[in-house]
């Protein structure tokens, strides 16, 4: 029997020591001459800058790196100067023994846009980015000019982690397990698994960077995020963020609830994006929806969305109204809309109501059909509350979209023929986009808005004489 107890207490003091071993090992950068590496807050951080324009910064979240972002950062560097960086703890950077978490991330973030001398930046972050993200804004309001969270906790218990993950963040066997999940690839695709919907979607290269942290960064950075926006702390302090907010989450979200978008519009400002069949990593999973969403909320053009929608001859023979309700591009997609990419009204507080006019993309809609609306209409809408209006042209505009399909597929001109696709050059749309657009004009309208601008505009030039 004392044989027994001394092995067995020889096994658990190997297993502490190994588990203090694992748990306070780092990495260091050994060789940054050929490759984009700065030194921030005393590591080496990795980073990569695409594109040209005006500057979009994207932070990945826990167990992932900067090659999450490679979809959209390839779309969004047609028109914008893209900056990704792998935080520290995770990727290609340094992965120190502390200095983890929100706090310490948004000054690492806060030192990288200082760097590259960022101001009115828009910063895209996802999870523990996001959190990041919302502190730098908070922080640092010169520096950030608009907002995208994607799937970003707003409170410590909207987190929850599958038990195989779990286990990688007790205090013995955590470093243990994490470290075997290193070595054996198996594991760390189980990890992972839970993080997409459809395991088709769980890509090498998110399984890859699972395993290339440390016990340390893994365990530290949750459990310090946790604390940090734990009793409502970053919920309050995001009250001072006056910049615009796109909230985009994942119905199907295991890892991180979707309730988040809620709580967060009650703090900020924001519009919220609801991808159906979609769960932690939009980016991967809905990757065209997700990169529309985004484009048309920093560019103000809602064409994107025109390019991710149905093909016409999905909605030949379907009722028109079901159709604008479940297609996720009929008419726009608007906040407050019921289908896939935007949030329903019901769900959301006052602050985030489908006529918030502060978002770019609505007040370019609303620039499109402004003049349209009869005398009677518009003292109608005037006598309800805010919140409660909808704009009245937006089902006429999708229903006659909808009939236009029906009216060209019945004479036979677009049977078989998909709707046109994002084009490479965002500077050049589809001749197809731009007539469907013109088409939608009708010779009464463009009457009206003559006449009204005739009496609006000033006199008019007159013709040269000759």
């Amino acid at each position: 029997m004392s044989l027994v107890l001394i092995v067995v207490l020889l096994l658990v003091g190997v297993l502490v020591v190994a588990s203090v071993v694992l748990g306070r090992m780092t990495y260091e950068v050994e060789n940054t001459g050929d490759l984009e590496y700065l030194e921030l807050e005393g590591n080496w951080i990795r980073y990569r800058v695409t594109g040209g324009g005006p500057p979009v910064v994207l932070v990945h979240g826990w167990l992932t790196s900067g090659r999450i972002w490679k979809q959209l950062a390839d779309r969004l560097a047609q028109r914008f100067t893209v900056y990704v960086l792998d935080l520290a703890g995770f990727g290609d950077s340094d992965k120190p023994i502390s200095g983890y978490g929100v706090r310490h991330g948004s000054r690492l973030l806060y030192a990288f846009c200082a760097h590259f001398g960022l101001t009115r930046t828009a910063v895209v972050g996802h999870d523990v980015g996001g959190a990041i993200a919302v502190k730098l804004a908070a922080d640092h309001p010169d520096v950030v000019g608009r907002l995208v969270l994607v799937a970003t906790p707003a409170k410590e218990d909207q987190i929850d982690l599958p038990t195989l993950l779990w286990l990688t963040t007790l205090p013995v066997v955590g470093p243990i397990f994490y470290t075997l999940g290193r070595v054996v690839k198996p594991l760390r695709r189980l990890w992972m698994r839970p993080f997409v919907l459809d395991s088709e979607d769980l890509t090498e290269e998110v399984v890859a960077d699972a395993g290339k942290s440390t016990p340390a960064a893994v365990t530290k950075t949750l459990d310090v995020m946790r604390r940090e926006i734990a009793r409502d702390r970053l919920i309050r302090q995001a009250r001072i963020v006056k910049v615009p907010v796109l909230i985009i989450a994942g119905e199907e979200d295991q890892i991180v609830d979707p309730q988040l978008a809620s709580d967060w519009a009650q703090s900020v400002s924001a519009e919220v994006a609801f991808l159906n069949e979609c769960g932690h990593l939009p980016m991967l999973e809905r990757a065209d929806e997700f990169n529309a969403q985004v484009l048309a909320y920093l560019t103000g053009d809602s064409r994107y969305f025109d390019a991710v929608t149905q093909a016409p001859e999905e909605v030949i023979g379907e009722d028109v109204t079901e159709t604008i309700e479940e297609s996720p591009s009929l008419g726009h997609t608007e906040p407050g809309a019921s289908e896939s990419g935007v949030a329903k009204a019901e769900d959301l507080p006052s602050s985030v109501a489908p006529n918030d006019d502060s978002h770019p993309l609505r007040n370019h809609n609303r620039e499109s059909t402004e003049g349209l609306h009869d005398d009677d209409t518009s003292d109608q809408s005037a006598d309800r509350p805010s919140e409660q209006v909808a704009d009245p042209t937006a089902g006429e505009d999708a229903e006659r979209r909808v009939q236009d399909h029906a009216d060209r597929a019945a004479n036979g001109s677009d049977v078989g023929r998909p709707l046109p696709e994002i084009p490479k050059d965002l500077f050049e749309w589809p001749e197809s986009l731009k007539e469907s657009r013109s088409r939608d004009r009708s010779p009464e309208v463009d009457r009206q808005e003559h006449s009204e601008g005739a009496d609006f505009e000033g006199p008019q030039k007159e013709p040269p004489r000759s």
